[in-house]
């Protein structure tokens, strides 16, 4: 991929206080917005949750699915966070995983 680079020279190396432009071929797996592209998140309402073994069930069900960047999960407010690669998986697959943990789940919108 081909970028375009505006490098201002300093005057004391060029002689010149014009920019340069440099054509600059990045390797493919160099892309600049990769991740920002790809990742989301959602919010999940989930009150049936309570303790430290639902949390483990519910992180663990959703750890299975591809694409999973970070899992938060707080008890306090019932609510799991979850950031992912929209690429590999959705929002209602990683519903469908809280819900096959044995939790009714809701996405917070």
């Amino acid at each position: 991929m081909k970028f375009l680079i505006i490098v201002f020279v300093s005057i004391i190396f060029t002689g010149s206080a014009y920019p340069e432009i440099i054509n600059i071929n990045l390797p493919k797996h160099m892309t600049l917005t990769e991740t920002e592209v790809t990742q989301r998140s959602v919010k999940i309402k989930c009150t049936e949750m309570s303790c430290d073994a639902c949390k483990r069930s519910i992180t663990k069900s959703i750890d299975q699915l591809k694409g999973i960047k970070k899992l938060e999960i707080d008890l306090e407010t019932k609510i799991i966070t979850v950031i992912y690669d929209d690429e590999k998986t959705d929002e209602q697959s990683i519903l469908n995983a809280v819900i096959g943990a044995g939790y009714e789940a809701e996405i917070i919108k």
